[in-house]
């Protein structure tokens, strides 16, 4: 499977699902309402429409699975370098990264004990069709 280009992340994604290592979060519950990306950048805006995280991206389009570094700048991940896998199937986008340790996740499945946080998004066009 060819991993995505930053030119296709590009947009407005919605959160649509999440879960911590198989266990389902309530979506309204989490503090994203919109994850937005622009080219190598994101903003993560609240339900209250304020930014409370920003920084860059950096996608490894020759990794297999796909390896997002999302490095904040802005908010509660500034200074930090979170290492996830995406998948993008057409509007919908998947990430994926450990929440206890510096490594990148093997799979979207995780091993043993690993502490995977996983959320999926849909295009906000998407989103409005539901």
């Amino acid at each position: 499977m060819r991993c995505s280009t930053v030119a296709t992340l590009t947009g407005i994604w919605v959160p649509v699902a999440a879960d911590v290592s198989g266990r389902q979060l309530t979506v309204r519950e989490l503090r994203v309402a919109r994850f937005v990306i622009e080219r190598d950048s994101y903003q993560i805006v609240d339900h209250s429409d304020q930014v409370v995280d920003s920084g860059e991206l950096h996608l490894d389009e020759a990794a297999d699975p796909c390896a997002l570094d999302i490095v904040g700048s802005r908010g509660p991940h500034a200074g930090k370098r979170m290492l996830a896998i995406i998948t993008l199937d057409g509007d919908r986008l998947r990430v994926c990264y450990d929440l206890e340790c510096d490594a990148r996740p093997a799979s979207m499945q995780p091993q043993l004990d690993q502490l995977l946080l996983s959320i999926t998004y849909v295009r906000e066009a998407a989103a409005r069709m539901d």
